[in-house]
């Protein structure tokens, strides 16, 4: 398998992920407001749903020996990113695919603060006062505001990895590089 390639399993992967927490995003958009209480159950089954979805990320990327790529942190994977950016700087992409280097630490960026939303949805669902939550008391209603809150500054987080590599897609397949056809639909493209 090439580099720019993407074996099945990392395309299911994606495209269940791409599509749930682009959902949840979204609709999270809609749950602040008291009179969409049906709109927050919606996004609290979703995120459940989203949850398990990454909790199989998590086992794929220690099973596909993917850590390097998605988090690197060490010496020579700073380098790549440093090498990418100074790139980026002169008018040049980074590479698409199972690199090292800015693409992986972003998707690696995305996978932890989508992770971070997942957990600390998870807490809420379960201290929800007066809910379906384990907790009524006013002990958790002040656990369900202060996770609803880390829960919202993770969100922004989110939302600037989610539009970066939206954007990052679109520009590379503007340049001619076929990454949507890659990795939702096609088996193979040439390398750049």
């Amino acid at each position: 398998m090439r580099e720019s390639e993407w074996d099945i399993g990392t395309k299911v992967l994606h495209g269940g992920l791409s599509t749930i927490l682009t959902f949840e995003l979204f609709g999270g958009l809609l749950v602040s407001d008291p009179n969409t209480r049906m709109y927050f159950i919606i996004h609290e089954w979703s995120g459940i749903l989203a949850a398990a979805i990454l909790m199989v990320e998590w086992l794929w990327i220690y099973a596909d020996r993917q850590g390097n790529i998605l988090f690197p942190w060490k010496s020579n994977g700073r380098s790549a990113i440093k090498a990418d950016i100074l790139g980026l700087l002169k008018g040049k992409l980074p590479q698409t695919g199972r690199t090292v280097g800015l693409p992986g630490f972003w998707h690696g960026i995305g996978i932890l603060s989508m992770t971070g939303l997942a957990i600390t949805g998870v807490l809420i669902y379960f201290v929800i006062p007066g809910g379906r939550g384990a907790s009524s008391s006013s002990a958790g209603a002040g656990a369900f505001t202060m996770l609803s809150g880390v829960h919202r500054e993770i969100s922004y987080v989110a939302w600037v990895y989610w539009i970066g590599h939206v954007s990052a897609a679109i520009i590379h397949q503007m340049q001619g590089d076929p990454v949507f056809r890659a990795m939702f639909w096609g088996t193979a493209r040439s390398p750049r």
